[in-house]
């Protein structure tokens, strides 16, 4: 069968990544004056790559015999196709729409795949798609002839969520220049991938992940992870992955059991992970560090404990952050540390609180982004009666489109601003920067 997988984007002078924010995507539009201007700019040059649910579901249909064509765009042979696999996002929604309307008008069987989808599926259906409810990549994979029997606009089905069951993902067929994967840490070929999947943390009120990945972690075997590293580096040079978990490092046993797998076979690879602070301490550190860990993102939210406990957000004290932020910065590992701001009881001097605080933990990156109730999660139904905007694009996680008790979206939007001018215009971030890397060259 000769099928096309479609990842659609909109046109626009920022990053839109459809991995990030647990596959619903995000829209890095960090402000509008010159620093985070020029820094969404870059980004877009440096850091992109496709949804991994994507890049999964393509190499099973390739392992099936079929011929999967992978595009960001409708080529102009579109109608030579028997199927249609289109990546959906909150993030680019009304412009996947238009293709599967295009599509569908001309008789093709167009399935929407992707969390969004999942927890949002009449959009779609509405536009004449069929929807894969849940991991698509279990569902191709378990289904030899998927064009048959489509009885039901939205599939839903059943499977074992074994990681381990799945083949690569297609990264060979779908990055055409590993170098501009992710270039935040160092000029290294990149690309992503995962060891585990689900969180069961307290912040699935208002976080994607558990919607489709589920809060029981999943893990794969630590062996079959690193034969895919040593896979990569053989096959594309890969020399720096990053870890797409929701929370790396969740599982301490399975983190120490990958660790010294990697540091015993001696493959000399580098890698980034996202985690919680709370779950690392010295002695992890150290043996992550020795077995390639390179970077670490880490979630700090707000400065202010009343706005966390509010949103239902755990996390440490902050004298505990500080220290395990320069611990890991001590065994020359750059940490990116991620702020919100336009939490439901934000306000502005709670908000300054947070800038300064970034600031004084000067990590090598700070991101900072704009509270979102998204659709399909418990916190949605509390603010669905407040949402200000009228097109999904619009929850792109960097501008306020919910009606706040206290703040404007102009107000939000210029506390992003200002954030991001503070911070990177600091003479003492950028003289640490520049000494982080070289240290770390």
């Amino acid at each position: 069968m000769k099928i096309l997988a479609l990842d659609i984007y909109r046109n626009v002078d920022h990053r839109i990544s459809k991995d990030t924010s647990g596959g619903y995507g995000t829209g890095n539009n960090f402000g509008d004056s010159f620093i985070p201007s020029y820094l969404k700019k870059k980004l877009k040059k440096i850091h992109d790559w496709s949804p991994m649910f994507l890049a999964y579901t393509i190499s099973v249909l390739n392992q099936k015999g079929h011929k999967v064509v992978f595009s960001k765009e409708l080529p102009k042979d579109y109608e030579d196709y028997d199927a249609y696999i289109i990546a959906t996002s909150i993030v680019c929604c009304e412009s996947e729409i238009e293709i599967i309307k295009k599509l569908s008008s001309i008789g093709k069987k167009v399935f929407a795949i992707g969390p969004f989808a999942t927890n949002v599926p009449q959009v779609y259906v509405n536009a004449g798609a069929y929807v894969v409810s849940g991991e698509p990549e279990f569902f191709f994979l378990q289904t030899d002839n998927f064009l048959d029997n489509l009885n039901e606009k939205i599939i839903t089905f059943n499977h074992d969520f074994d990681l381990d069951e799945l083949p690569y993902p297609a990264w060979e067929q779908m990055i055409e220049n590993p170098k501009n994967v992710s270039n935040l840490f160092g000029n290294y070929s990149t690309i992503p991938v995962l060891a585990t999947r689900g969180c069961p943390y307290s912040c699935f009120k208002y976080c994607v992940y558990p919607l489709q990945q589920g809060r029981k972690v999943r893990q794969r075997n630590v062996s079959k992870i690193v034969d895919e590293l040593q896979h990569w580096k053989n096959k594309m040079g890969i020399s720096m992955f990053v870890f797409r978990d929701p929370v790396f490092s969740i599982n301490k046993k399975h983190t120490i059991e990958f660790a010294n797998e990697l540091i015993n076979r001696n493959i000399n690879i580098k890698f980034i992970i996202e985690t919680h602070l709370r779950i690392l301490d010295g002695e992890l550190i150290k043996l992550l560090k020795k077995a390639g860990l390179s970077a670490v993102k880490v979630g700090v939210e707000s400065a202010n404990k009343e706005v966390l406990k509010d949103a239902n957000r755990f996390t440490i004290e902050k004298d505990d952050q500080f220290k395990k932020i320069r611990e890991l910065e001590k065994n020359k590992i750059q940490v990116s540390a991620m702020f919100i701001l336009g939490f439901p009881s934000d306000e502005e001097e709670s908000m300054n609180k947070t800038i300064l605080y970034a600031k004084k933990l000067n990590t090598t990156y700070a991101q900072f982004s704009v509270w979102t109730p998204y659709p399909g999660t418990p916190v949605f139904k509390e603010f669905e009666d407040k949402i200000i905007v009228k097109d999904y694009e619009s929850f792109d996680q960097y501008n306020l489109i919910y009606r706040h008790k206290t703040l404007s979206p102009a107000t939000v939007r210029k506390f992003l601003d200002k954030a991001y001018k503070k911070y990177y215009a600091n003479p003492v971030w950028l003289f640490k920067f520049l000494k982080s890397f070289m240290l770390n060259a």
